[in-house]
Order: structure tokens, then C-alpha cells, then sequence
């Protein structure tokens, strides 16, 4: 290999594992990586407004396509900007990789008053990393790149970090790049399988609990083949929208802190959940009984029995594990049941007649109508959100996201991005709240100067919508949650994106239709004073 600089070897390492794109900020010590870039054409750097947008977009990228996203920052401040986008990252399970400096040697964590000196940068990375790696040199540089992308798509997709000392980006090194790492999912024990596949012969009312992971493991098909051939009727969560098509007879939806739906749990004889946690939302706190025996079905062996006592647990990626069960079932003999579609139809029946059309549903409807299919659909913590995340229906994995684990108030602009650039002839959306919004708003400038048109749809109920509703429940008064919001139109138009308002909420579709072929960003604000869906449920079931 011809010796080249430390900066040179980053690119080619990161081309060489076909991580192409690149989301950053430079900095005075990450600058000979930025002078590299201009001899790689083929990596394309996007410079976000504040290191947190990229790790956010490098989030949103990965969770659009399946791979990698990579963030590219400096130390110091630079470097702990990203805390909060990192901790989401991990939080949801996906896969970023992040690339930092550190101090040259002779400075390094000794506190000396060096420019961004800190004692121990890597070790603040380490509650939102799940791999590590420091390159002290140039030849290292290389390895810990491979290395990095070796863990990420082999183990459970969480951040990855690459800490570089900036001398290593001048100095020259010879060392070899690596090949693309190559993905290897885990393979399920059999003995694991045979057990969860004879449980499941013995069941006649089984339910599937379908959680993120099955969208993570692109294991929806496998999902759908297994819910047919049982006849189970599924769960989808919040973050697992999409693993069953919506309109599937099957398909109950993220509902299970409505009564119907408890029922059904109760009235079943088997649950079988996939690549879910059994997470604080969806289980209402802990709060629901699940009183059947669990099937677990996960890549990380720690969530196994994590919040629910499990019967049998089986460990391996998603995909391949339901593949595996149902070899195991047609090895044993087992033969087609019949559907559930009558115990899903009755309960979303009773859950729809008494939650009725609000007006925030009837919103979310335009808003699904005008949109197809695949289109992109991320949300903040906002209040319409909380509506979105049991009335939205999505149709394939990958469609659907959300903050759900660490809920980051303002991560949905950054992200949608991000997702945009890894999907860029399928329409991205996302819906934030006007007091979100202001937390990333600078990266919609981002989205101009690179030519992103993401589409921006902001809730203005002139403050903190959710937590109003949380002060109401708890105290029946109110602080610090009413704010004064910027005019959103003459911001964006001012940013050179463009600007438009709905002034009547029959028309959010309609705008949003309106606007999905534009090639440049755009925001639409729509003002609102929805309420809170409530508490757990979404309807009151003790009449």
C-alpha cells in the first residue's frame, strides 16, 4: 500500500466499507481530514448547523436504509454536542457511527489547558455506545474503522464510536484498508427453536407482539408468513408500525393499553414476541398483565426475560429466527389454524367506537391519504404524535420512526433529513411541534444549502402542548409551558426554504398533496389546539 496521510486512509476506509455519505461540522482538528475529502469525490460530506444534527442525521440515514450512518466531529464541545443524538441512537437501536478527534498526545487528558482539553473524552461516550475503538496513530486509523463497521452490522445496531488523535490525520501511514465487513446474522440455536416451535403447536390463541427490531431485521416477511400460518392475532408497537401491513386482518395495531385489546391478551393461550423489549409505552408502564406463556425472540440475549418472565427464549436475529420456527413447525407436522381476524375485527371495533373522530384523528387521516404508501414519516414528542402513534398506519418497515426509547424533543427535523438523503426519490415528512422545533431549527438551513427537500410540518400550539396536558392531570394549573412561537412562514422563507400556512384544518392534506413533488424544502405550519389523547388509554372503559 502507498503511504499516505491518516486523513487520506479515514476516506478510503470508509469508501472501501461503501459508507459514502457523511454528516459533519469541521473543526481546527479535523481539518486535514476536510482538505482529504476534497481527493474523494465519491464521499459526500453534508455540514449540518450543530454537531447534534449530525449524529441525528446520521441516525435518520440509518434507519431509512438499513445501514450505516456516519457523523464526522471534532473533539471538546463537538464531541459532547452529540451526547443527546447518540443517546437516541442507542436508545432506538440504530446503527451511527461516529468519528472524533482527540488532542494530540503530547497534551492529552493532562489537563494542561490545551484548546477542547477534557480528562477523558471516550469514557463520556460510554453509557451511549455499544463499541469503542481510540487510533492513537495513522496505521491504526484502518483497522478501527473495519473494526467499527464489523460490529455494527453484526451485533445488536447501536453507536459505534472512533476516536482519532489529530496527529494521526498527518502523519503517513502504509497500512492496508480492509475489505467491507460483511454482515453475518446471528443464527438461532435449534434446541431454542424446537422449543419455542413446540409451544407454539400447542397453542390455538396465540398472539405476536411485533416490536422494532422485526423492521431492523427486515424480518416483516417472515412476521407475516408466521402470523398467517398460526393465525395470530399481532400487536404492533410504536416503533414496530410496518411489520404487518396495516390493513392486514391480522393486524391490531399499537392498542394495547385499550381494554379490548387486554382482553384479548387475557383470552389467549400463547404470546410470541419479536425483537421487542416489552418497553415502558407500549405495556402502559408495566402496567398490563400478560398472563399466557411468553415467547421472546431477540438478537441481544440481555433483553430476554428483561421486563416479562418468558417460557422460552430464543436468541438470533429476527429474520432468521422466524424462518427457523417455521421450519421447526412443518418438521413437527403442524398444520394451518384458523385466522383471528374475528377476535382483531371486534376489538378495534370497540376501540374505534369509543375513541370516535376527533378532529386530531381526522388530521392524521388527511395526512395519511395524501401520503403513499413507502413515503417517510417522522415524529417528535409532540401532541399529535401521541395520537399518531396508535392511529397512524403504516404499511411496510422502514416507513415509520420515532424518538420512542429516549423521546428527544426536536430530533425529528435532523433526522428526517438524514433519511431523505438515504431515500431521496421517496417523500420524507415529519411532524414537530412548535416548541420542538426550535431546538434543531437550524438545520433546516442544512436541508436548503444542500438541497434536501424534506417536508416540515409544524404543530404551533404556542408552547409545550404535552406538558400542558401533564399539568393539567397533575396540578389543574399551569407554568412554563405557553410560549411565543416565531412567525414559522417567514422563517423558512428567510432560511430560502419554502413557506406555507394552513389557516383551516380541513386543508392539511390538501397543502401536504400539494407539496410533494417540490425540490426544496418546505415547511408547513399548521396552527392547532389539540388536546392530549390522555393517560395510557386513549378512552375511558370504566363505564
Amino acid at each position: 500500500m502507498t503511504s499516505r496521510s491518516g486523513a487520506h486512509a479515514l476516506v478510503e476506509s470508509l469508501l472501501a466499507e461503501g459508507l459514502t455519505t457523511l454528516f459533519g461540522i469541521p473543526g481546527v482538528g479535523t481539518l486535514p481530514v476536510y482538505d482529504a475529502f476534497l481527493d474523494h469525490p465519491a464521499l459526500r460530506h453534508i455540514e449540518t448547523r450543530h454537531e447534534q444534527g449530525a449524529i441525528f442525521m446520521a441516525d435518520g440515514y440509518a434507519r431509512a436504509s438499513g445501514d450505516i450512518g456516519v457523523a464526522f466531529t471534532s473533539g471538546g464541545p463537538g464531541s459532547l454536542n452529540t451526547l443527546t443524538a447518540m443517546a437516541t441512537a442507542f436508545n432506538d437501536s440504530s446503527a451511527v457511527l461516529h468519528l472524533v478527534n482527540e488532542n494530540p498526545a503530547s497534551v492529552r487528558r493532562k489537563m494542561k489547558g490545551h484548546f477542547h482539553d477534557m480528562s477523558d473524552q471516550f469514557g463520556i461516550f460510554r453509557s451511549v455506545t455499544d463499541f469503542g475503538i481510540q487510533a492513537s496513530l495513522a496505521d491504526e486509523i484502518p483497522a478501527a474503522i473495519h473494526q467499527a463497521a464489523f460490529a455494527l452490522r453484526n451485533r445488536r445496531p447501536r453507536p459505534a464510536i472512533v476516536e482519532i488523535a489529530a496527529e494521526a490525520f498527518s502523519n503517513p501511514t502504509s497500512a492496508p484498508v480492509a475489505d467491507r465487513a460483511i454482515r453475518s446474522d446471528r443464527e438461532p440455536s435449534l434446541d431454542q427453536v424446537r422449543e419455542a416451535a413446540a409451544l407454539i403447536a400447542q397453542a390455538s390463541k396465540p398472539v405476536i407482539w411485533s416490536g422494532g427490531g422485526v423492521a431492523t431485521a427486515a424480518a416483516a416477511e417472515a412476521l407475516q408468513r408466521l402470523a398467517e400460518r398460526t393465525g395470530a392475532a399481532v400487536i404492533t408497537t410504536q416503533k414496530g408500525k410496518g411489520g404487518l401491513p396495516a390493513d392486514h386482518p391480522l393486524h391490531i395495531g399499537n392498542w394495547a393499553n385499550e381494554r379490548p385489546v387486554r382482553d384479548l391478551i387475557a383470552s389467549s393461550d400463547l404470546l410470541i414476541a419479536v425483537g421487542t423489549r416489552f418497553s415502558y409505552f407500549p405495556t402502559g408502564g408495566w402496567s398490563l398483565d400478560i398472563p399466557v406463556p411468553i415467547i421472546q425472540i431477540d438478537v441481544d440475549p440481555s433483553e430476554i426475560g428483561r421486563n416479562y418472565r418468558v417460557r422460552a427464549g430464543v436468541v438470533g436475529d429476527a429474520a432468521l429466527s422466524l424462518e427457523a420456527i417455521d421450519t421447526a413447525l412443518t418438521d413437527i407436522g403442524f398444520e394451518q389454524q384458523e385466522w383471528r381476524s374475528a377476535d382483531v375485527a371486534d376489538a378495534l371495533r370497540r376501540i374505534h367506537a369509543r375513541v370516535g373522530e376527533p378532529v386530531e384523528i381526522q388530521v392524521l387521516d388527511q395526512i395519511r391519504s395524501a401520503l403513499p404508501h413507502d413515503a417517510l414519516v417522522f415524529n417528535d414528542p409532540t401532541t399529535i404524535a401521541f395520537w399518531a402513534r396508535s392511529i397512524w398506519k403504516a404499511y411496510s418497515p422502514r416507513t415509520w420512526f420515532v424518538p420512542s426509547g429516549f423521546g428527544t424533543l426536536g430530533s425529528s427535523l435532523p433526522t428526517a433529513i438524514g433519511a431523505k438523503v438515504a431515500r431521496p426519490d421517496t417523500p420524507c415528512i415529519t411532524i414537530v411541534g412548535d416548541a420542538g422545533i426550535m431546538f434543531t431549527i437550524q438545520d433546516l438551513m442544512t436541508a436548503v444549502q444542500e438541497n434536501i427537500p424534506v417536508i416540515v410540518m409544524v404543530f404551533n400550539d404556542r408552547g409545550y402542548g404535552v406538558e400542558r396536558r401533564h399539568q393539567d392531570h397533575l396540578y389543574g394549573r399551569r407554568n412554563a409551558v405557553d410560549l411565543v412561537p416565531p412567525d414559522f412562514v417567514a422563517v423558512a422563507e428567510a432560511f430560502g426554504a419554502r413557506g406555507l400556512l394552513v389557516d383551516d384544518l380541513s386543508n392539511v392534506g390538501a397543502t401536504l398533496e400539494s407539496v410533494l413533488e417540490t425540490d426544496r424544502p418546505t415547511l408547513i405550519e399548521i396552527p392547532n389546539q389539540f388536546g392530549h389523547p390522555g393517560y395510557g388509554s386513549f378512552a375511558n372503559w370504566d363505564d
